[in-house]
């Protein structure tokens, strides 16, 4: 038998440059980026904090968070799993705001990706 448990499969983490490069799982909203948009959007508190987001450091700025912003109900009624950032790659339209943020100064740059009706 060739069980190797101590070795860990790579199918998330591509190598980059020598080094692996992992990226994170879909979670609640930071609070700097749900305070823009309930403040300075003025979209329902409600609504927004049911959101979720996927995140990846930018590369030539490891301060700098780039994310997007997606419904977890309007994905599942699509049958589109959401694993890292780069799943959402070929569903944009399931994609709400795209943008980025930084932890350090609370700054924080969005982009609605949602066309308004009318």
């Amino acid at each position: 038998m060739d069980w190797k448990f101590w070795q860990k499969n790579r199918i998330n983490t591509p190598r980059v440059d020598g080094k692996s490069k992992k990226l994170g799982k879909p979670r609640d909203l930071p609070q700097a980026v749900g305070r823009y948009l309930v403040v300075a959007k003025g979209l329902d508190p409600d609504w927004v904090w049911g959101l979720k987001c996927v995140e990846k450091p930018r590369e030539n700025d490891k301060k700098t968070i780039d994310i997007r912003i997606f419904s977890q109900v309007s994905t599942a009624q699509h049958n589109v799993k959401v694993i890292d950032y780069e799943s959402l790659e070929d569903h944009m339209d399931m994609v709400l705001f795209v943008g980025w943020y930084t932890r350090e100064t609370q700054r924080v740059e969005l982009e609605s990706l949602v066309k308004k009706a009318g």
